[in-house]
This record gives structure tokens, sequence and C-alpha cells, in this order.
């Protein structure tokens, strides 16, 4: 069974592009700012301005507008370390600082017993033995941790153009398969409850860049979901 030449560069092109944005995400909400991050959002923006056209929403507009503020603040920033550092207490302020946190694992809002390893934990760290996925020893957080699953969807993405690459259609659409099943039974089930309380307190202490990066990542999520079925449909024709 094969696949038409354009659906196969579509697919190798998109994952490229699906890898980088996942891969930024982990980046946002794995661990405060350094100096390699400085320069990376830029980047992204007009990506994230495109994706109005298909994103109809007065939300994800402001978001992106949000975004492009951060992006020239940071541009202008005359001082990199004072930078860093105000972008670090955000994070820390956001995630770390014990009470009035924001809880950033699955299990923290989908758990009926409350655990911090609860059955969403077990059910992804089921899921990832499934792809042999582990993760880096640097990350020190749950495998339900929203930056650990951005990680995992990053690894589907790259699969996912290396086996449109050598044209393996049978395992392209059992990984598509697996991306969509983990995209729609998990994330989107506990996305905007973390996304909305990210942008709630981000607000409150005016952080742009995780206000308006919580709410891109809710819409792409949705979006690349969509994205993903649309492919699934044409490879089952």
């Amino acid at each position: 069974m094969s696949f038409n030449q354009e659906l196969q560069e579509d697919l190798i092109n998109s994952s490229i592009l699906r890898s980088a944005f996942f891969n930024y995400f982990y980046r946002i909400f794995n661990n405060v700012a350094d100096e390699s991050f400085i320069g990376v959002s830029s980047k992204y923006l007009s990506y994230f301005n495109d994706l109005k056209e298909y994103v109809e929403s007065d939300e994800y507009n402001n978001a992106c507008k949000l975004f492009e503020e951060y992006v020239s603040e940071e541009e202008v920033a005359e001082n990199i370390n004072e930078f860093l550092q105000k972008l670090n207490v955000e994070f820390t302020s956001l995630f770390l600082s014990g009470m009035g946190n924001v809880p950033a694992s699955a299990s923290s809002y989908l758990s009926s017993d409350g655990l911090l390893k609860g059955e969403e934990w077990e059910k992804v760290t089921a899921i990832y033995k499934t792809r042999d996925f582990k993760m880096p020893e640097s990350i020190k957080a749950p495998e339900d941790y929203i930056s650990v699953e951005m990680l995992y969807m990053q690894k589907l993405s790259d699969l996912t153009g290396q086996l449109a690459q050598v044209g393996d259609i049978y395992l392209l659409q059992a990984t598509i398969n697996d991306q969509l099943k983990f995209s729609s039974e998990h994330i989107l089930v506990w996305i905007d409850m973390f996304s909305n309380a990210v942008y709630q307190k981000a607000t409150i202490l005016k952080s742009k860049l995780y206000a308006s990066t919580a709410l891109i990542m809710k819409y792409y999520i949705k979006y690349d979901k969509e994205l993903m079925q649309e492919f699934l449909d044409e490879l089952n024709k």
C-alpha cells in the first residue's frame, strides 16, 4: 500500500513544525528559563499568527497579541540577566511556590483520589511503555506533568515524519491513531483546566509569556488533533 507524493511531503513537513511546537511548549513549562531561551520565542511568532486562519477565536487572537508584546520586550531588553531573573520569578510563582501554585500534572485535575501520582499517572505511564518512551533523567516531575506529555507528543511527531519518509503507511497509521487517542482521551480532557489556571494566575503576575503561551498551547493542541485526523482520513482512503 502506498500514498501519493504530495501527502507524503505534507506529512514530513508538518512533522517538523509540529515537533518544534511541542518542544517549545515542553521548554516553556518544564523549568526556569536560561540564556539559551532568549531569542527562541520570536521564531514562533509568525507561525502562531498564521494559525489564526484556522483557529477562529478572539481568545486565541488576544493570546497572540500578548505573545507578540512579550517578544518585543525580550528583543529590547538591555540586561538579559535581569530579564531572565524576571521570567524565573514568574515561573517559580506559577509552579514552584507551594500553596497557591498552579498544578501542572493531569492527576491534579482528574484523579478522584487527589493523589499526585493517581489514576491518570497510571494511565500515562502505561501508554509510555507501549511506545518505549522514557523521560530524560534531568526531568524531576511525574510522567503526567504537562512538559513530559509535550515531550511525548514531540516524539510521536518525529516518528510520524520518519515513517512518512520511508513510506511505512501501516506503522504511520498506527502512530497517528496513538497520537489521536492520547490527545482525545487524555490531554484534551485536562488541558483547558490547566491552561486557564495558568492564564488567570499569570495575568495577576503580569507574565505575558506564560499567560499567552498557556492559551496558545491549548488551541494548538486542538488544532493539531484536527490536522492529524485529516491526515489519517487521507491515508485511509
